[in-house]
């Protein structure tokens, strides 16, 4: 049975920044596979996971693939400053807790996505640029898989090869 994966990401098409490391860590670290659709929502802002845009969008596209198989949704999320900002540790486990309910996955990036990937945080002007070059380099052959298989949030990490792993068959 075929899997759609749809990733539910911060970013909006135009920039497309989160999409690529994710992309880039699926192609690199796990099996090619005809039976595995990843499609890509792009929320604009993690405060946009519940609009009705997103869930309409969201499930359109879970419409869209039933005849084939089974949709996943995966939730793509910034932790931001969460150890020091309430308002960021608010925004975290609301979404953790929503993904918890609706029994969805929820990848997470400590600090954000660029910290974890190029080991530094990106001012918004140059984060196109940077994951542009990021693809170019191939910079995930430079990536620790332990860095992307932590369970605890720590700076500088995600869980995002825990979540992958229970659709995607690694090389």
């Amino acid at each position: 049975m075929a899997i759609q994966m749809i990733f539910c990401l911060e970013t909006n098409p135009r920039a497309n920044t989160d999409y690529i490391y994710i992309k880039e860590s699926i192609d690199y670290l796990y099996q090619k596979s005809n039976k595995v659709k990843i499609t890509p929502v792009y929320m604009g802002t993690k405060t946009k996971y519940q609009s009705k845009d997103i869930l309409r969008e969201i499930s359109r596209k879970k419409k869209e693939f039933a005849a084939i198989g089974q949709t996943r949704v995966i939730y793509c999320i910034d932790t931001d400053e969460y150890e020091k900002n309430t308002e960021h540790a608010n925004a975290f486990r609301d979404i953790r807790q929503y993904c918890e309910e609706e029994g969805h996955d929820l990848i997470w990036f400590c600090h954000d996505v660029e910290e974890v990937f190029l080991g530094k945080r990106i001012p918004d002007s140059h984060k196109v640029q940077e994951a542009g070059a990021y693809r170019r380099k191939n910079g995930i052959r430079e990536m620790s898989s332990d860095k992307l298989s932590e369970k605890t949030v720590r700076p500088h990490t995600s869980n995002i090869m825990c979540i992958l792993d229970k659709y995607l068959t690694r090389k």
